[in-house]
């Protein structure tokens, strides 16, 4: 990379002075002047490269974040439709579940339905059970 010139390298390359040209000014020396075009040019040469390979990499840095978030986007995706399809199988699973449960407690219900009434005609048996009576008092035959 090629600096621009100096006050130090300027004065040292122009050795005229206008009472040395005979007081005649014609301006800056045309060799000068092409030399500092010259590196003004190779400077806006190189600066222009380096703001093209920037801008690459910029390019390259987005292109590598766009490619890394489809893939995640992509897995997220993936992940989304196998939650939904767990969801849906948790969901039937529920239903079935929830089918038996009220299947299951109204056969509880009716067990204990069943067992109050046994033991309520157990009660009942026990208080009027009637006595044995000889059977040879009444004799039906």
């Amino acid at each position: 990379m090629a600096s621009p010139p100096t006050p130090s390298t300027v004065s040292t390359t122009v050795t005229t002075s206008p009472s040395s040209t005979g007081g005649s000014e014609l301006g800056p020396d045309p060799q000068l002047a092409a030399e500092r075009k010259r590196k003004r040019k190779e400077s806006n040469r190189l600066s222009a490269q380096r703001s093209r390979a920037r801008k690459q990499r910029q390019l390259d840095d987005l292109t590598a974040q766009v490619a890394a978030l489809r893939a995640r986007n992509g897995a997220m995706d993936a992940a989304a439709r196998d939650a939904a399809r767990r969801c849906v199988a948790v969901q039937a699973e529920n239903a079935m579940l929830h089918a038996r449960t009220v299947e299951l407690s109204a056969r509880l219900q009716s067990l204990v339905d069943l067992i109050q009434c046994m033991q309520a005609g157990d009660a009942m048996y026990q208080y009027q059970q009637l006595p044995l009576v000889d059977a040879t008092i009444y004799n039906y035959y």
